[in-house]
This record gives C-alpha cells, sequence and structure tokens, in this order.
C-alpha cells in the first residue's frame, strides 16, 4: 500500500529557474534531489524577437528563458514519464519561460511559485513548496 504522495515520486518534475540558472529536481521518498542543473555559461539561447528597447540583459534572460523552455518541451515530446510541473522563479522568469513552452508542456504545469529558489540546497528545498499531504493534483 502506497500514499498518493509516494505514487507521485519521481513523475512530478520542479524547475526552479531564475535569469540565469535553472535546477530540475524530483521529490523522492519526501526528499528534493537535482536530476538536472545548468546555467547560462555554455548554453547560449537565442532569443525571440524582442520588443524594441529591450537590452542585452532583456535578450539574455529571454534566451536562457527559451532554453529552460524548450528542456521542458522535450520532457514532454519525447514520451518522458513527467506527469507534471511545479515551477518556482520570479514572476518575468515565469513569464518568460511560458511564452516559449509548447501547449502540451503549458497543460502540465501544476502549479507556479513566485519565488527565486535557485540557491537554496536541494535538502531544503522541499518546505519552500506548499506540497499537499495527498500529492498534487495532476493535469488530465
Amino acid at each position: 500500500m502506497y500514499s498518493m504522495t509516494e505514487a507521485r515520486d519521481g513523475l512530478v518534475v520542479y524547475v526552479v529557474a531564475d535569469g540565469g540558472k535553472v535546477r530540475f529536481l524530483h521529490d523522492a521518498e519526501g526528499e528534493m534531489r537535482d536530476v538536472q542543473d545548468f546555467d547560462t555559461r555554455g548554453h547560449e539561447g537565442t532569443p525571440g524577437k524582442m520588443p524594441s528597447g529591450s537590452t542585452p540583459a532583456d535578450d539574455a534572460k529571454d534566451a536562457f528563458a527559451r532554453v529552460v523552455a524548450d528542456r521542458m518541451n522535450s520532457m514532454i515530446a519525447h514520451g518522458g514519464k513527467v506527469d507534471g510541473f511545479v515551477v518556482a522563479a520570479p514572476a518575468p522568469i515565469i513569464h518568460e519561460i511560458k511564452t516559449h513552452l509548447s501547449k502540451p508542456a503549458t497543460a502540465k504545469i501544476i502549479k507556479t511559485f513566485t519565488k527565486d529558489l535557485t540557491n537554496v540546497p536541494a535538502h531544503e528545498l522541499r518546505k519552500h513548496f506548499d506540497i499537499p499531504e495527498t500529492g498534487w493534483v495532476l493535469p488530465q
């Protein structure tokens, strides 16, 4: 017999990002674990059409958000066993990521938190997410 939370272990991907760093984590056995992370070094994205007056920093953040979104899109598109995403990032970064997500990946977003948690150690992250005792209600 297992609880709803255990049934979801490893199926919800936690995306913790800021304008230049992202961590993908799983909540396994009540403990957050990094499964992948990267930052802007070595992951140059291509910004989309930026509004006039945007700065190079804006362009870089948009390009990085596109890289994060592409990774999330890929997790869904290539038959990954991802049941949902929980995203924690500053509001402008969440907006940028969502702008570049595919419809299937967007449909998998369970919850967003407008917090920058990129520098919080994995073992301390779980308490920052308001995880229901019965597990997340997953998208259909």
